[in-house]
């Protein structure tokens, strides 16, 4: 049953892929719109009049970008006032002028035809100091990296500091005209300038993806007010208890749902602090997220952020990419120790499809559903001038959501992805896929056990050493050599290969766990204790060792070749030590900690919260109206406010889609049990017949 129900969504999703790519609008941007609206005779009429008329022509320069202040910090940009532009709209005699915002670059290494010193052949170290030049430089560079990975293309590569000092400017100019055409008017000066884009009031046109979430949350939203007004009525009006209400009719209901969700007791054998990880993890992945994309925003104070970068402050913000090697960990763990133990090898190879299915169909409500808003409704929540952001992640998904859905898109074209944080999903899962190579040897002896869980980590670590050691890439993601920081996403950030050394390790120690569990441990002090240290020393060794990374003078490629190849099998070894120390009673203050409840929400909410954070950053960055001044107060700030709206979002997300999915999930393995019971029952009295 459950094949034909994995092979009848394959096919779903593959077939609505193809038609939907070859019939669908993907463009997040009415690019007709803009064509449309020129009208060269219009426009020069317009500029006539607005040369005869400067009230209105204030109003498109009032809206408009100067020469920015802060050149010297690295600030290029004044984006103007979007809203303002968008809102001009003049209705005289015959002329219908209106606002259109557009984004432009104008290159310093230009003539523009007055008595001012010639640009073009200028030598910039009369300007700006080497240092100066040479900060720009890179972070130029690190920004052509993040839009690479965040964007497929570099799209805002030229936003804050490119190679030929590039200012980018919002300009308003009627909404018939070209800039071209506009500039052209202000013949006194021969402005040179690449245009980047334009936007329009209602330029967002709907797509097959709107259309499908209008009706597929429409529907849920109809389901859960059914379903919640049914339990209600039953619970309060009737008096039922739980046990009387029928799950199938009660799993949308939103009491039940949030009841169930927030109840904090968790069933015995749990390894309790597991959820404080995980909370902490995915609050450190928001912070970091909410630094790493704050970072290339329009930026007043370009310069001082490449030395933010490297100095001892910003260690925990460089150091929480470590997280995602945690949440690798953890899958690891509970890979082995939920499987291991409760059936035997034969039952495990027999039901190796339910083992796959059972996570997919776990996983797969919440992405679809997190897929489904960022093609359609996220793009139409919010606007301003670096919408444009959120525009091309929108794109994004409605060309390449079916990868995402596969797991597939870190090899797929990983550097247009759809939801650019699901490249781990993609890896825990091909790692979850091929686990039980490992896990089939588990069940027997345990020297056997041993040896594959062994060849297992060393393998992994085989891969990653040959990687590290082949392509030399810099320890950090923040300071790559501009000749191999493409393959330095591809060929080893988002590989499953280089990745999968924390997985298997975490399979080590879930493979300990089991042998263990249920057993009372007696280890000496001195053996605690130095278990403690080591984990303490190597978890700070991890954290600490990016910065002389950073450092300018850096020159040690072997240095950066270990760290790229063990650092994050080795975090793996000191998190599984605290595991399983807290989880035999010799983790003390830290184990109370962990396990504390508080984290038990976080921890449910945490998957949610990992898919749809990126989201909520963005809205936030792409709403904003002008360059942000980057400081680690006020970043902190925003981290904090997007925690807040992130969990909201995943709350809301959890009880709607996740937890009626689980129920329906749960209750169509138990009528699949029951079938195969009924099925067997009836073979055992046909044999007895027989006889």
């Amino acid at each position: 049953m459950f094949s034909k129900i994995f092979y009848f969504i394959s096919l779903i999703v593959t077939t609505t892929a193809t038609v939907h790519n070859e019939l669908g609008y993907t463009s997040a941007f009415d690019e007709d719109l803009y064509e449309s609206v020129i009208d060269n005779q219009k426009c020069e009429e317009i500029l006539e009049y607005m040369t005869r008329n400067f009230s209105v022509a204030l109003q498109f320069i009032d809206a408009s970008g100067k020469i920015p202040n802060g050149i010297l910090m690295g600030n290029f940009v004044d984006l103007g006032n979007y809203h303002q532009c968008l809102d001009i709209r003049y209705l005289i005699d015959e002329l219908n002028i209106e606002g259109k915002y557009c984004m432009i670059r104008v290159p310093l290494n230009l003539n523009l035809g007055i008595a001012l010193p010639s640009l073009s052949n200028m030598d910039y170290g009369s300007i700006l100091d080497r240092k100066t030049i040479d900060n720009l430089d890179s972070i130029r560079r690190m920004k052509i990296q993040t839009d690479l990975l965040v964007n497929g293309k570099p799209l805002t590569a030229s936003r804050a500091a490119d190679s030929d000092l590039a200012l980018t400017l919002g300009v308003c100019i009627p909404k018939v005209c070209t800039s071209k055409q506009v500039f052209n008017v202000l013949n006194s000066i021969n402005l040179t300038f690449n245009e980047r884009y334009c936007r329009l009031p209602n330029d967002k046109p709907f797509s097959v993806a709107d259309y499908i979430a209008t009706a597929v949350f429409s529907a849920i939203l109809f389901v859960t007010v059914i379903s919640t007004s049914y339990t209600l009525y039953q619970t309060f009006v009737l008096n039922k208890d739980d046990s009387e209400i029928k799950k199938i009719y009660s799993c949308f209901s939103i009491y039940t749902n949030s009841k169930r969700f927030l109840n904090v007791k968790n069933p015995p054998g749990t390894i309790e602090c597991i959820d404080g990880i995980r909370a902490i993890s995915m609050l450190l992945v928001i912070i970091g997220h909410t630094y790493f994309y704050t970072t290339f925003l329009y930026l007043t104070n370009v310069i001082f952020v490449l030395t933010w970068i490297r100095s001892f402050t910003s260690v925990w913000i460089n150091a929480s990419m470590l997280c995602v090697d945690s949440f690798f960990t953890l899958s690891g763990i509970l890979c082995v120790y939920t499987v291991v133990g409760k059936i035997n090898r034969c039952q495990f190879i027999k039901n190796l499809h339910l083992f796959y299915l059972n996570r997919l169909l776990q996983m797969f409500p919440l992405l679809a559903a997190v897929i489904l808003l960022q093609a359609s409704f996220i793009h139409r929540v919010a606007d301003g001038p670096a919408w444009t952001m959120v525009g091309s992640m929108t794109e994004q998904c409605r060309m390449r959501w079916w990868a995402a859905l596969l797991h597939v898109q870190n090899y797929l074209r990983p550097f247009a992805p759809c939801l650019g944080q699901s490249w781990y999903l993609s890896v825990d899962i091909q790692l979850y896929i091929i686990s039980p190579i490992v896990i089939v040897w588990l069940f027997g002896s345990k020297a056997v056990a041993w040896c594959s869980l062994s060849a297992a980590v060393i393998i992994s670590l085989t891969f990653s050493t040959t990687y590290s050691f082949l392509y030399n890439f810099n320890a950090s993601i923040f300071i790559q050599n501009p000749l191999n920081e493409a393959d330095y996403l591809t060929v080893y950030y988002v590989n499953t290969l280089t990745r999968a050394s924390p997985f298997f390790i975490g399979m080590v120690f879930g493979y300990v766990l089991h042998q263990f569990k249920g057993q009372k441990l007696h280890l000496s002090k001195g053996i605690v204790a130095a278990g403690w240290f080591l984990s303490f020393a190597v978890m700070a060794f991890c954290i600490f060792s990016i910065y002389p990374v950073l450092q300018p003078d850096h020159d040690d490629q072997i240095f950066d070749n270990f760290l790229n190849a063990y650092m994050r099998g080795i975090w793996a070894m000191a998190l599984g030590w605290l595991i399983f120390a807290c989880n035999h009673g010799y983790g003390g203050p830290v184990n109370w900690f962990l396990s504390h409840k508080m984290w038990k929400i976080p921890a449910r909410l945490s998957y949610a919260m990992y898919l749809i954070h990126i989201a909520v950053i963005m809205i936030a960055n792409g709403t904003m109206t002008t360059t942000y001044y980057f400081e680690n107060g006020n970043t902190i700030y925003r981290g904090v406010s997007d925690i807040m709206f992130t969990f909201m979002a995943a709350f809301v997300l959890c009880i709607f889609i996740d937890a009626p999915c689980s129920t329906l999930l749960k209750l169509l393995l138990e009528k699949g049990n029951q079938l195969k019971r009924q099925k067997k029952t009836k073979l055992d009295v046909m044999k007895l017949k027989n006889k």
